[in-house]
């Protein structure tokens, strides 16, 4: 007697595990921006922005993403090098964070080209940003 395998349950959970990777995958994934939208980017709220190349990938901020309260990009410095040259960004990782398009804080990194700053950090500076816009 053969006995049939009632694929419905696997067709389930393999929907259910498709819909949770599309949906987690926006949470890890990192916006860029790049020469021709930056000041787009910026000019509104408060936003975090990792000065990043991909040569130097292993030291980049991870916790970008993590931080709350702002819109957060990265910009690759070898295609936006005129960027890059109009903040003064002399190593990478660098950190910024805007205002309305002004910068409010700076993270710069160590000798090692890794960031000092931690997610702590950078997130003060956001909340403090955001606590003075209502004082």
């Amino acid at each position: 007697m053969k006995r049939q395998i009632d694929i419905s349950n696997f067709m389930y959970v393999a929907i259910i595990l498709v819909i949770y990777l599309l949906g987690t995958s926006s949470l890890f994934s990192q916006d860029f921006v790049n020469k021709n939208n930056f000041k787009e980017k910026i000019a509104k709220d408060v936003v975090a922005i990792e000065f990043w190349a991909d040569w130097n990938k292993t030291n980049q901020f991870n916790e970008l993403n993590k931080l709350k309260g702002c819109n957060v990009y990265r910009i690759d410095i070898m295609s936006s090098m005129d960027v890059q040259i109009d903040y003064n960004v002399t190593a990478i990782p660098t950190v910024i964070v805007f205002d309305n398009g002004i910068e409010k804080a700076r993270f710069n990194p160590n000798v090692m080209f890794k960031l000092e700053a931690d997610k702590k950090m950078v997130q003060h500076s956001v909340d403090t940003i955001t606590l003075n816009k209502f004082q």
